[in-house]
């Protein structure tokens, strides 16, 4: 074996120009399979993370009729009326085996003006703990740096905005605002809160679409005593998503409730979509290997056609066909392995200062919509299993294309290929 990886070393080097362009094509397709993989991989982890936090955590309850008229913002089918209340229902949950943290939200519509001039703006209310929000959701870091202010806090009037909200009404942290909204009974109403933060997150969502109020607060002014319109509730890792709807289900089932209890994989259908997609990124990463192999293959079906003569000499000289086959195989395994090589240690430099830089997506944000969880600027992810998994793609990629010409070869037969002399 020794005796041939020798001898295709020696022959890779015969024509190097095609030696060459070999390399740098599966260069390019290992380049291409590691920054795709590292762009998707980033975008889908903000999406997934935001979703998460800030909208269905890794399971939401909410009741079945509450599901169809979400988009509505409705009251009409609260968490906590029937069986035991909000309180007592959030305790149970937080006790459950493999929950590391469950909180309530009452999400409603509401209309913001402020107390002088004509300007309003219809946005989402959101009554929350907020002291859980910041555990679990991270809130407090959106008041940082072109954030400012506090979140609000248990039994006062005090609201959270998003700095574009407050741009667009005219107001700053420090201001009153009024309120109008519609009680779970359906009457108006309206309250003056005190503008206590001002949200700078990049996210839509945030920014000009939501208002946090404190969940006290909300369950007063809403009519709704000791109830939500949902509970988020967090395992310690993603992946125990399943079993931590399956136990909060049997929870459920104890109690005889009669709620839905949904992973966060179907929250919305673009998070449900992606998730059913994820097996064709596969096929996108190997669509580009088999690209960058049709060179390859290219390329050695040029050098079995101009090295007939001595595919015949060595056949005569007592060369198996096993033995060719082997031969033109180990010049292609040679070739991937050192375009792979080539390929890892530009693509994975330059990934890993994208991961560190990121790419500036807010043009895009611009026109998207408010429920799509992606901050102006995305982070490829950078992980060495990836590298390894491009780098190996490319070999068996390339080395599979190699085959039909490799045996083409050791097909020759020693009297056909001397005949060429």
């Amino acid at each position: 074996m020794s005796f041939l990886f020798k001898m295709a070393w020696r022959n890779i080097f015969r024509q190097r120009s095609r030696t060459l362009l070999s390399l740098l094509a599966i260069a390019a397709g290992v380049v291409a399979v590691i920054f795709s993989k590292a762009w998707i991989d980033g975008m889908m982890a903000s999406l997934e993370g935001y979703t998460i936090d800030l909208t269905s955590g890794h399971v939401r309850l909410i009741r079945p009729e509450y599901r169809v008229k979400e988009r509505l913002l409705s009251l009409a089918y609260p968490l906590g009326e029937e069986g035991p209340g909000y309180a007592r229902l959030v305790e149970d949950l937080r006790h459950l085996p493999g929950v590391a943290a469950a909180t309530g939200r009452i999400r409603f519509g509401l209309l913001l003006a402020p107390l002088a001039g004509e300007k309003q703006l219809a946005l989402q209310g959101v009554g929350a703990e907020l002291a859980a929000e910041d555990r679990v959701a991270h809130l407090g870091r959106f008041l940082r740096g072109e954030g400012e202010g506090r979140l609000p806090l248990p039994g006062r009037q005090e609201i959270l905005l998003g700095k574009t909200t407050l741009r667009k009404l005219g107001l700053k942290v420090g201001d009153k605002v009024n309120a109008v909204f519609n009680t779970s009974f359906g009457s108006f109403k309206i309250a003056t809160f005190r503008i206590v933060g001002a949200i700078a997150s990049g996210l839509m969502y945030l920014d000009e679409s939501t208002a946090y109020i404190p969940l006290d607060v909300a369950m007063n002014l809403l009519e709704l005593p000791d109830a939500v319109t949902e509970i988020v509730v967090f395992a310690d890792r993603m992946e125990k998503t399943r079993e931590l709807q399956q136990t909060v289900e049997a929870y459920l089932r104890q109690k005889g409730l009669s709620y839905t209890a949904i992973p966060w994989t179907e929250h919305n259908e673009l998070i449900a979509y992606m998730e059913k997609i994820k097996g064709f990124y596969s096929l996108i990463y190997f669509a580009f290997m088999v690209l960058a192999s049709f060179v390859v293959f290219n390329t050695m079906m040029m050098i079995v056609s101009e090295r007939t003569q001595e595919i015949g000499m060595l056949a005569a000289l007592g060369f198996a066909p096993g033995g060719l086959r082997r031969l033109f195989l180990a010049e292609s395994l040679l070739v991937a392995c050192g375009g792979s090589i080539l390929g890892v240690l530009f693509g994975g430099a330059v990934n890993w200062i994208l991961a560190k830089v990121g790419f500036d997506l807010s043009a895009y944000m611009e026109t998207s919509a408010p429920a799509m969880m992606l901050p102006p600027r995305i982070y490829p992810s950078f992980r060495w299993a990836d590298l390894f998994f491009a780098a190996l793609l490319g070999v068996v990629v390339t080395v599979f294309a190699a085959y039909l010409p490799a045996r083409r070869a050791a097909r020759l037969h020693p009297t056909e290929a001397l005949r060429t002399i």
